[in-house]
């Protein structure tokens, strides 16, 4: 983790990008005390579709019909 000042954060912006993905992590101090944390920010993951989890779920072996006669029963 990089630690810069108010000043030298200023000098990295035109290159921030670049700094980020070099160094993962930034530390903003001012006056020698911590004051921000600068991360990148991690690209959204894109589900094309619900089939992948459906694919993963195990069959239940309860009927869902089942399932909500107990549950009114309750």
């Amino acid at each position: 983790m990089k630690t810069l000042n108010v000043r030298e954060l200023r000098e990295h912006m035109p290159r921030l990008k670049q700094t980020l993905a070099d160094e993962h992590e930034l530390l903003l101090v001012s006056n020698g005390e911590p004051v921000a944390r600068i991360l990148p920010v991690l690209p959204k993951r894109k589900v094309e579709s619900l089939a992948w989890l459906r694919a993963k779920m195990k069959p239940s072996p309860i009927s869902t019909a089942e399932l909500l006669r107990e549950e009114r029963d309750r």
